[in-house]
């Protein structure tokens, strides 16, 4: 049977190393949390045997005092339909574009966010790539520079993207956006990110492209459980990244 040790080092409470043992190898996770700064981190699989061997990770955190910091401001305002101890802090594994492990941080809805650790660990077992999953924060909460990152992200109190005035699905943190400019929004001749434009082809094959078919990973993993994709979800518009719960799903 497989064991895990874990050993936990911290440095005035903003560097974190995780150093553990798994199968009698050994792998080192390092984080470091700032206020206005939160760096991604890998979890570095060295050979193939390794890789067969990764298994996911994952944890549930309420919005700490230094998470509510960088986000208050950001992507969290005191206007926002949500208060913070509504939503909680996902830490997940997740494939990268490089096929190793990465880490990746994300914050949703606290009556989602078992059911999204589920599905971010049926992507891992899928080894479905997603290349960043950051706090939409470390972009200033600007939705624009994180798609052209091609990061995923969830909760931003922002406005819906066709309805000024009227508040995102992301502002409740039941939405989420995976790999944002591989899989662009489309409405008309407009394109978000505009680098996604060489994205729009979907008769093309592109890493860590969502189609609308059960045998892509990310899409059976939500649709399954009953999120809406944007890619079949409107007649005006086709938002590919998107995945999202309705509102009457929280309340």
């Amino acid at each position: 049977m497989a064991k895990t040790f874990f050993l936990i080092l911290r440095k005035k409470s903003r560097l974190l190393v995780l150093v553990f043992l798994f199968n009698s190898q050994v792998f080192m996770y390092c984080s470091e949390h700032l206020q206005t700064e939160q760096k991604a981190s890998t979890v570095v699989v060295a050979n193939s045997r390794d890789k067969a061997q990764a298994q996911f990770f994952g944890k549930i955190e309420e919005i700490s005092e230094e998470i509510a910091a960088l986000m208050t401001g950001r992507s969290w305002i005191p206007v926002c339909p949500v208060q913070l101890k509504d939503l909680r802090y996902l830490t997940v594994a997740h494939w990268g574009y490089d096929n190793t492990v990465h880490t990746g941080h994300v914050v949703v809805h606290v009556k989602l966010a078992q059911e999204m650790l589920e599905i971010f660990e049926e992507l891992f077992q899928a080894r479905f790539p997603i290349e960043r999953m950051e706090l939409i924060d470390l972009y200033e909460a600007n939705d624009e520079r994180s798609m052209e990152a091609n990061n995923s992200s969830a909760f931003c109190c922002r406005a819906n993207t066709t309805k000024p005035g009227v508040f995102s699905n992301h502002s409740y943190g039941i939405a989420i956006d995976i790999n944002p400019l591989i899989n662009p929004y489309v409405r008309g001749s407009l394109v978000l990110p505009n680098s996604g434009k060489v994205y729009v082809d979907r008769t093309q094959s592109y890493v860590g492209m969502i189609t609308e078919t059960l045998d892509n990973p990310c899409y059976r993993a939500f649709v399954t459980r009953g999120y809406e994709w944007g890619g079949n979800a409107w007649p005006d518009r086709i938002d590919y990244q998107h995945f999202s719960k309705q509102i009457s799903d929280i309340s």
